[in-house]
């Protein structure tokens, strides 16, 4: 077994992780786990449940068979490298931090094994390399290098701390979801009708966030550049303390294409849902947000929505920022007789702001590296007990964490009598098997049969 560090950004993170857990438990005492009002009781993660899992409900072959991409080591199909899934790295975290990497499996039934015999609390999944991880000390270093590996995001509700009214750190509520739908629908069409990409995995993270996982081929062997280029190319949120405003891209005077594509899709979480962002979190009532938004306005504008707040003290978010759109309204017609820099201004106008308080926050250093881990899906958070599960984009504006199974509810399931095929695990296995994995095996058998990548 080589027990390695882990990468000084992931080890840190998970540091960061436990401190936080540990301060918060000295300060408050024993409590049990939650997220948002479904209290989470403290017997949804143990040695023993997690031994459960891993021996009757984790989907071994399925996991396989996506990491494999149709090579398998026992296929006779022309163009299959037999040993891809063997350069595959997997990291295991076991009980005391303890970090072993560069591991790696030749077939499922060696990955059950390993998987069933170490019981890792937390599993991530790397790159496939030149060699097998395992003898990466017997190879030059020069020739042990990632080949490829899916572009991968993460969202983290961290990043949204400075908007969040609601929660805080790593609390996730119903409110808290409306950030992480609005991200799926703008990553989605993005990767698909900017880029496309086809086969795109989202999964809910077991506590606070969401990654994305693009898996197509030309995806998977993007270099760190090409990488690095196209997570920059999704942030459109800008940095910095008291930022109201996105980083709007202009193609002239119009809006680039990408800009108005993701504020369609992001207005709809931001304005018109109840638990969305400007009423989930009250946005214009509640911290800075407005006062910095009236700082990017005109002063006649700002006599405007000041009088208008004066007249109407209990005037909600939602009747501010129809006032504020008003003056958009009068901005466009202005604009008209006006010169470029007004048009280009008017086309902006308040769709910055909806983009930088409802688009992406990428945690970008996830992106740009072929060879960073992330965690995999089905594995469980051992803060909530909680399953890392895939999310249905068609189901995304129903998905509640709360209702995520657990691994104490999966384990009373079945000694209740429930066929393991059939637990609350049964809705996320099927979604993976018939909406994500069915379609990229058929790709992946087309593309060996051809013998080679169309680029």
């Amino acid at each position: 077994m080589a027990t390695e560090a882990m990468t000084d950004v992931q080890k840190r993170k998970l540091d960061e992780d436990e401190a936080e857990s540990r301060k918060k438990a000295a300060a408050d005492g024993p409590k049990a786990m939650e997220v948002d009002s479904g209290m989470m009781k403290n017997e949804d993660f143990s040695r023993d449940l997690l031994r459960v899992y891993y021996d009757r409900l984790f989907p071994y072959l399925q996991m396989f068979r996506w990491l494999s991409y149709k090579n398998d080591p026992k296929s006779s199909t022309p163009g299959v490298q037999k040993d891809f899934f063997l350069r595959r790295e997997f990291t295991f975290v076991l009980e005391g931090d303890i970090f072993c990497r560069y591991l790696c499996f030749r077939d499922a039934e060696e990955l059950r094994s390993q998987i069933t015999q170490r019981q890792p609390i937390r599993m991530e999944i790397g790159a496939v390399y030149t060699h097998p991880p395992k003898t990466h000390t017997t190879v030059m270093k020069d020739a042990y290098r990632p080949l490829e590996r899916e572009l991968v995001f993460d969202i983290d509700m961290d990043e949204y701390d400075d908007i969040r009214s609601c929660c805080t750190g790593a609390r996730l509520c119903l409110k808290c979801c409306t950030f992480l739908k609005a991200a799926l629908r703008v990553l989605q069409h993005t990767l698909k009708n900017h880029f496309g990409f086809k086969h795109m995995l989202f999964v809910y993270s077991g506590r606070r966030g969401m990654h994305c996982w693009v898996c197509d081929s030309s995806a998977r062997k993007l270099s760190n550049e090409h990488r690095a280029a196209l997570a920059k190319y999704l942030t459109l949120v800008a940095g910095g303390q008291g930022k109201c405003q996105a980083d709007i891209k202009m193609s002239g005077e119009e809006l680039h294409p990408f800009v108005s594509d993701a504020h369609r899709l992001c207005l709809e979480y931001f304005r018109d849902d109840p638990q969305g962002v400007l009423q989930g979190q009250d946005l214009l009532r509640k911290g800075p947000h407005l006062t910095n938004i009236l700082s990017t306005l005109t002063v006649v504008e700002q006599e405007k929505i000041s009088k208008y707040l004066e007249e109407h003290p209990k005037a909600t978010s939602a009747d501010v920022w129809a006032n504020l759109e008003s003056l958009g309204k009068e901005r466009a017609g202005q604009a008209v007789a006006g010169n470029y820099k007004m048009k280009q201004a008017s086309k902006s106008f308040l769709k910055d702001v909806v983009l930088q308080y409802t688009a992406p926050r990428l945690d970008v250093e996830v992106s740009k590296q072929m060879n960073h881990l992330l965690k995999s899906p089905f594995a469980v958070h051992p803060k909530t007990g909680q399953v890392c599960v895939p999310l249905d984009p068609d189901k995304i504006d129903s998905f509640d964490p709360s209702k995520v199974p657990t691994l104490g509810r999966l384990v009373d399931e079945l000694n209740s009598g429930v066929d393991p095929r059939n637990t609350s695990l049964r809705e996320y296995t099927h979604f993976f098997e018939e909406g994500f994995l069915k379609p990229l095996e058929k790709d992946s058998l087309e593309e060996l049969t051809r013998g080679n990548v169309d680029w």
